[in-house]
């Protein structure tokens, strides 16, 4: 598994957002999600301006959490979340990509510390 950076320090969370992304997964295919996201979704995520501030596994392997941020209003990380969804990009990624994910809670949430 990749090893990736912390990210956004607390101190300049002022003018971004954030969302916590939290998924169900199937176990069996855990492993292999976590390769997929971080070598094929992330980079391209990161290539339209999203930055990753963590990533988080459950140990038995059902859950992974993420929080991925934008410089911005929630306005700026929907429009900007919205060209991610629907980009010729994100199709290619994901056309032959088994169903690692069987349901998500998404929302958007501030950082405390």
């Amino acid at each position: 598994m990749t090893e990736l950076p912390e990210g956004i320090h607390p101190d300049t969370t002022e003018n971004r957002t954030t969302w916590m992304r939290r998924y169900t997964l199937d176990p069996q295919l855990a492993e292999e999600f976590v390769q997929f996201l971080t070598t094929k979704v992330i980079p391209a995520r990161e290539s339209r301006g999203f930055t990753i501030e963590s990533i988080w596994l459950a140990k038995d392997h059902s859950e992974l959490t993420w929080f991925v941020s934008r410089p911005g209003s929630a306005e700026d990380f929907a429009a900007a979340e919205r060209e991610w969804e629907e980009s010729q990009q994100r199709a290619e990624i994901f056309a032959d990509a088994p169903k690692y994910v069987l349901s998500k809670d998404l929302r958007e949430v501030t950082r405390l510390r």
